[in-house]
């Protein structure tokens, strides 16, 4: 309970107050939502809580997050807020609120998990089709609306499968485009050297004629290197069906070894290449420093504001 809602049951004691709450579902990347079992109703949750007073809602979230769960959330993406009759509640000691809830998803965090012992009896991890039957009552309308967007865009994104094909004129200047925007140009630098993304073939994700992901690379002698990969959605395994191309595409060039270089504040690449099967092969400290003098638009700082100093270099032997 924030100082702020101390402060207003001390002048109104069990009476309804309007509450607004900032929240978190947390998704991992097999798609399962972690769920937190409630000390106050034996109930299960998301993780979240009031806000204080001038506090940013977004920081809000986080800091819930990170109380309850142990985890720091890298990037939110509202989902939704709710409020209304659903949202009423009565806790078990006879406070009422009526909730306005801003809840985030969150796809992308670091840390190791620990609960909240205070208000937390357990922290699991549940397949969306899965949940528990317990539900903390202003919970179940939200989770239950997350569910149904889940299934909106199996149907309307991923009627029938993608298919992985190289890059053609077609596709060209749209992957372009986006290496543009993502990159900040179409050049990128890796271990001190610059290379032109416009020239490195590489392979699109498509579906419907819709883009879904793209990756580029090129071959110096025994050893290719992906320069670039984006997946523009995300838990449908693009990013791996584009590697897997590339891949194949380097042994039949007679390749030893793929490579790739990633930043130290690019925690969610760092844990997606490990996952695949990627070996840290080494770490260029401060290497960011002869990136940055090559292109100045690199950025001094990145994700969750982490200083972007060090390069992760990540392989596969084939």
């Amino acid at each position: 309970m924030t100082e702020y809602i101390k402060d207003m049951r001390s002048l109104v004691g069990h009476s309804p107050i309007l509450q607004c709450g900032a929240s978190v579902i947390l998704i991992n990347e097999n798609n399962e939502i972690l769920l937190q079992k409630r000390r106050d109703n034996g109930c299960w949750g998301y993780h979240g809580g009031s806000v204080e007073l001038d506090e940013v809602v977004e920081d809000a979230a986080k800091r819930e997050l990170f109380e309850e769960t142990g985890l720091t959330a890298d990037k939110l993406d509202l989902f939704g807020v709710f409020s209304g009759a659903d949202m009423h509640y009565v806790y078990p000691n006879g406070d009422e609120v009526s909730n306005v809830d801003i809840v985030y998803i969150c796809r992308d965090y670091h840390g190791e998990i620990i609960r909240q012992k205070s208000e937390v009896d357990e922290l699991k991890f549940f397949k969306s089709d899965l949940l528990p039957e317990n539900l903390s009552p202003p919970i179940k309308p939200v989770l239950k609306k997350y569910v149904e967007s889940l299934k909106k865009q199996d149907t309307a994104v991923f009627s029938s499968e993608y298919s992985v094909m190289p890059i053609s004129d077609k596709y060209r200047s749209q992957v372009d485009a986006l290496i543009e925007k993502e990159w900040a140009g179409p050049l990128v630098v890796t271990k001190g050297k610059i290379i032109d993304t416009r020239q490195c073939p590489g392979f699109v994700a498509v579906q419907n004629a819709t883009l879904l992901g793209y990756i580029t690379y090129q071959i110096n002698g025994a050893q290719c290197e992906i320069t670039v990969l984006e997946s523009l959605v995300s838990e449908k395994g693009i990013g791996s069906a584009l590697i897997k191309a590339v891949i194949e595409t380097a042994k039949q060039a007679g390749c030893s070894r793929v490579w790739l270089i990633t930043t130290n504040d690019n925690t969610h690449a760092i844990r997606f290449y490990q996952r695949f099967g990627f070996q840290l092969a080494n770490v260029h400290i401060n290497a960011l420093e002869r990136s940055q003098e090559l292109k100045l638009s690199i950025p001094m700082t990145g994700i969750d504001d982490i200083p972007i100093l060090h390069e992760f270099e990540f392989e596969v032997i084939i």
